[in-house]
């Protein structure tokens, strides 16, 4: 029960890691740690979020034996990206991970349209935000 519990956790964390990853215009494939496979970058960054979203949540499912434990997990999951703002947070933890790396992030594409509303004009330098 806890594996199928485990997997199901997982494969939640790896969809909502890809689509970050696929929204930010990078490629999935390319990892650091792991390499070789379709998702390698998506099994990096999720290993940095894996122990505090899925995996206590695949075990609080797993301990009540539920009858439809993917279902369960599911929800469970759903709510621990909730809780934790992980969606918000995934972006910006890629672009993270990429300037650790000295990476620069990619430009945007030539028939990109632009934000329909434009971020305010800073106050603030490169190294400090504004209000």
């Amino acid at each position: 029960m806890a594996n199928q519990c485990l997997s199901a956790a997982t494969a939640c964390l790896y969809g909502i890691t890809e689509a970050a990853i696929l929204a930010a215009g990078y490629a999935p494939a390319i990892g650091f740690l792991h390499t070789g496979k379709p998702q390698s970058f998506v099994y990096d960054i999720a290993d940095i979020v894996k122990f505090e979203t899925v995996v206590p949540a695949a075990f609080r499912v797993a301990a009540r034996s539920p009858v439809a434990p993917e279902r369960e997990v599911r929800i469970a999951c759903r709510d621990a990206f909730k809780q934790t703002k992980l969606l918000q947070r995934l972006i910006p933890m890629i672009e993270d991970v990429l300037a650790a790396g000295e990476i620069e992030p990619p430009p945007p594409a030539p028939e990109a349209m632009p934000p329909a509303i434009p971020e305010p004009e800073s106050v603030g330098d490169q190294g400090h935000r504004s209000k």
